[in-house]
């Protein structure tokens, strides 16, 4: 066959969150992009490993979105089709997707717009709403970051809202929203979301609409304008409960799935709403990617640190205190002690041998025993302590990376 028929999924996929025609005029410059056509980062678990539709040139699968219900349309169009035959024919994108979204997409582009339409003037987020975040301005906040047991506080433009300002209507914010499958509504309204977890996330997966352990925080951008208030998605995090001895229980955050500018406000958002619950005592990540890690990371280190939860801290470690800490902030073990050691090995004096050597001990202590059984493999001593002095660096030179724009 000598001419290419393939397309690429992930660029024959346009996605699109589509608002009121009155609500997109209104954006900045800035702003635009909000409502511009995306493509996904993965199309595998729909496509195939390939992530190539065979049959087409010029392929477009056009899929919107009502920025704030989600309802969807969809349209496929093409330059050429390839002619089928009885060994060959052309896939059906629009087939294979059915599988994937919930039937209720409309193919009529007016009837569609009509829907943007209502939106405006009715949707509201479903749940609880548990806090909320404004973006800052380039000028507010200057001169922030030190905390009265020391330095760094990462640089960042957006902030928390205090829970009594919630009610003041500002013209844009970002709000959380907590539900369960017993939110009424709300499993419909995750039907439609949903795909966003094959689209972005690597290896992910729908999850059981049965299992009632599920729950979720989602976030909206909320816009007013005169009298006129609106709601448009951004994002949601999903957590599984486990229960935890002897009442109380783990959450693990498995799904994430937000557009990259508001990654961090959201799970500090869902974290801080995790901190309130007595019936919670401890949070873990599952499966996390190296870019959410980073983000978790940072995130954390600036809630221990504005807190002052690890002001004075220094190594050996006094394990009574920062179990407390840790216990107190939920946070796994492993996590809660990385966050320690980024602490120590930013602010320690560097001209107090004593205290490196101790921080030193301390981070090589806590790789031994997490690679104890890799380490045992290797049968000469000085080797495998070359081996933990390799790791150590490593490790020294990631804190230092993830710390760098921390401000003092």
């Amino acid at each position: 066959m000598s001419e290419d028929w393939s397309a690429s999924g992930i660029e024959a996929l346009q996605l699109r969150l589509v608002r009121s025609k009155k609500a997109a005029d209104e954006l900045s410059e800035d702003e635009r992009k909000l409502v511009e056509p995306f493509s996904p980062t993965f199309v595998y678990p729909i496509f195939g490993d390939e992530e190539t539709i065979f049959g087409y040139k010029g392929l477009n699968i056009d899929y919107r979105f009502a920025s704030g219900s989600l309802a969807q349309y969809l349209s496929v169009s093409y330059d050429d089709k390839f002619p089928d035959t009885a060994e060959v024919k052309a896939d059906d994108p629009e087939k294979t997707l059915y599988e994937f979204i919930p039937p209720s997409y409309v193919k009529s582009l007016d009837a569609f717009e009509e829907t943007v339409e209502k939106d405006a003037a009715e949707f509201k987020p479903l749940g609880e709403r548990i806090g909320a975040y404004r973006m800052e301005s380039s000028s507010k906040g200057k001169g922030k970051g030190k905390s009265a047991g020391g330095p760094i506080l990462p640089d960042r433009d957006w902030e928390i809202v205090d829970e009594a300002d919630l009610d003041d209507d500002e013209e844009v914010r970002y709000e959380a929203y907590w539900s369960n499958w017993d939110t009424p509504g709300f499993k419909e309204y995750h039907r439609r979301m949903q795909i966003f977890v094959l689209l972005y996330i690597e290896g992910a997966s729908y999850i059981d609409e049965e299992d009632g352990r599920w729950e979720f925080v989602t976030l909206f951008e909320r816009r007013k304008k005169g009298d006129t208030v609106s709601f448009h998605f951004v994002g949601y995090v999903s957590f599984y409960s486990f229960f935890c001895w002897p009442d109380t229980k783990r959450l693990r955050l498995a799904q994430f799935v937000v557009l990259p500018l508001y990654h961090a406000a959201l799970y500090t958002l869902s974290y801080r709403n995790v901190l309130k619950r007595s019936d919670v005592s401890e949070l873990t990540v599952e499966d996390p990617s190296e870019a959410f890690e980073d983000m978790r990371d940072k995130c954390d280190l600036y809630t221990l640190v504005s807190a002052g939860a690890l002001d004075g801290v220094k190594a050996p470690l006094d394990r009574d205190r920062t179990e407390a800490v840790r216990k107190q902030y939920k946070l796994a073990d492993r996590q809660f002690y990385r966050l320690v050691e980024m602490l120590l090995l930013l602010t320690a004096d560097p001209n107090d041998a004593a205290h490196q050597r101790a921080i030193r001990l301390a981070v090589k202590k806590r790789l031994y025993l997490f690679n104890k059984e890799q380490l045992l493999q290797i049968e000469d001593k000085e080797e495998r302590k070359t081996k933990l002095q390799e790791t150590f660096e490593s490790v020294q030179a990631d804190y230092e990376r993830l710390t760098a724009k921390f401000v003092g």
